[in-house]
């Protein structure tokens, strides 16, 4: 991530009590190294995600991390599936995290894994009160646009976005293309 996204997601976390991430790494060390914070990183990788828990045993983190593996098929390279034979199971990597007993309702949420449109939908409607989302590499990739049929950044740096989301009700007219995002991989 680069130096100026990176300050603002740190800036972000440093006011945020749970912090909820769709992909897992760096920016979930830096949260855990806060004290006061609760996390919850999503990952499809099950090897990224067990190296990143192996650190945590290894060095204690300031802060409680719940790592949320997400079995999403076979997964290659940055935890992408490697086909689509498993499509069945895509919808469960935005979703599931919000299904744990132990979740709580985060206050700033990092859109930077896969399925990263139907993440900020999840965010859009399970949230219950209103969430700021950083959106990684959203002014890269155009196809990450269609959200805003829905909802429009307040504020873009470099190549993120932060959408501030208020708990909203899932459009019936948009029922189409929003199934259709928890299947697609981008």
């Amino acid at each position: 991530m680069p130096p100026a996204e990176a300050t603002w997601i740190r800036d972000a976390y440093h006011a945020a009590e749970t912090i909820l991430e769709y992909g897992s790494g760096g920016s979930t060390c830096l949260a855990a190294d806060m004290p006061g914070k609760t996390i919850f990183a999503v990952e499809s990788d099950p090897e990224w995600a067990e190296s990143l828990a192996a650190y945590f045993a290894a060095h204690p983190p300031t802060s409680p991390v719940h790592l949320h593996h997400v079995d999403i098929g076979p997964t290659g390279p940055w935890g992408y599936p490697r086909d689509d034979s498993q499509w069945s199971r895509f919808h469960h990597y935005p979703l599931s995290v919000w299904d744990r007993a132990d979740f709580q309702h985060p206050d700033v949420v990092l859109v930077d894994g896969r399925f990263r449109v139907a993440c900020l939908l999840t965010v859009l409607f399970r949230a219950s009160r209103p969430t700021a989302v950083y959106f990684d590499d959203y002014g890269d990739r155009p196809s990450y646009h269609v959200v805003e049929r829905l909802v429009t950044p307040q504020e873009t740096r470099g190549r993120m976005a932060r959408f501030d989301l208020e708990p909203t009700a899932v459009p019936a007219a948009e029922l189409s293309w929003l199934m259709d995002a928890f299947t697609r991989t981008q």
